[in-house]
């Protein structure tokens, strides 16, 4: 999700009233209970110094008494409500949603439902994972749900979302509805401190300083100097983030092609635990053979708040004399081989 920049979930508190049985409330009222005890459990997990990437929700159970549910019910308002559920499932069993389903889902869940209020976030994943078939779709929901909280969070993560592509007409629209919208309330608030931290690594800006011992070598100390008259790819990442670990096919073309000249890669893990590192870089299609370092405390590291991180995975492109020349969506996906090329040639 870029960030959709932060890659955590978000537990969502279960009803505290009873709703009767077979109505489409207590679908959802189901659904937030088995999300509070995934959440429990991946906390245990987190607790017990597991990786958060290896964790998964059970929801085999719940997944299937909703698709036998879903081949008798007839009652639109209950289809909706477990169709609903059925993804918030799969989000939480970390499943991808079958085209088929997708298409059912589309096809009898308007953007207006009540149903989506379980939780605004799979309507954004929705589009963030097939931006053309879902755009409008989501658009509709963020302007025109019923629901005042879910447009609200919907608002946010589009505001996010265009700010990470550096779309300044579509942030500065965004961040306009919020503030007029939600004046002076904790959303403009966080908008306003994401604003504040992305201009802290505006094109042009000098890099902050940082002196980083390197990961597995207590002898090297890795400061800005160290990379003078160079291009730097600074990479904010972390193995338990989905969207940093998308990146890593686009992480090591780039480093192969690039590698031979003025050029380097310095990936600043935000792992809770140093050991989460080496069982990822062990895999062959992740051995990352470039610089690396360790953020002790990730978000809560003062390294963070210098270079305004609010949020994974975050790259900056910091040029020979340690300006910052590019960052964000130019560095992510297709577009990173391609910003690349056009500093160091093709």
């Amino acid at each position: 999700m870029p960030l959709p920049l932060l890659c955590l979930l978000t537990a969502v508190p279960a009803l505290q009233t009873p709703v009767p049985v077979g109505d489409a409330q207590a679908v959802l009222a189901a659904a937030r209970a088995k999300a509070k005890s995934v959440m429990e459990a991946r906390a245990a997990h987190i607790q017990a110094g597991k990786n958060t990437k290896d964790f998964r929700g059970d929801c085999s159970k719940e997944l299937a008494e909703l698709e036998a549910r879903l081949a008798t019910e007839n009652r639109p308002d209950i289809r909706q409500a477990l169709l609903v559920s059925k993804l918030y499932h799969l989000q939480l069993a970390k499943l991808s949603p079958s085209p088929p389903f997708l298409q059912t889902l589309r096809k009898e869940v308007p953007p207006t439902a009540p149903a989506w209020s379980l939780q605004p976030s799979l309507l954004t994943g929705l589009a963030e994972t097939n931006p053309e078939g879902w755009d409008d779709y989501v658009a509709e929901a963020r302007t025109r749900h019923p629901d005042e909280a879910l447009r609200r969070s919907m608002l946010f993560a589009h505001f996010l979302a265009q700010l990470e592509a550096g779309d300044k007409p579509g942030w500065e629209a965004a961040f306009e509805a919020i503030r007029t919208q939600f004046p002076g309330s904790p959303l403009y608030q966080r908008a306003q401190a994401f604003l504040e931290a992305e201009a802290k690594t505006g094109v042009g800006r000098p890099a902050p300083a940082f002196s980083l011992q390197a990961l597995g070598d207590a002898k090297t100390t890795y400061t800005l100097d160290n990379f003078k008259g160079r291009y730097l790819l600074l990479d904010f990442w972390a193995t338990w983030c989905p969207p940093c670990r998308a990146e890593m096919p686009n992480m090591h073309a780039a480093w192969s092609k690039f590698k031979a000249g003025p050029f380097d890669i310095l990936s600043l893990s935000f792992d809770r635990r140093i050991e989460h590192i080496a069982p990822y870089r062990a895999q062959a299609a992740t051995p990352m053979p470039w610089k690396h370092a360790f953020i002790e405390g990730g978000f809560q590291n003062p390294l963070a708040e210098a270079y305004g991180v609010k949020g994974i995975p975050k790259p900056l492109l910091i040029g020979p004399d340690g300006k910052i020349v590019a960052s964000g969506a130019e560095l992510r996906g297709e577009n990173l081989v391609k910003t690349l090329a056009k500093f160091l040639g093709k």
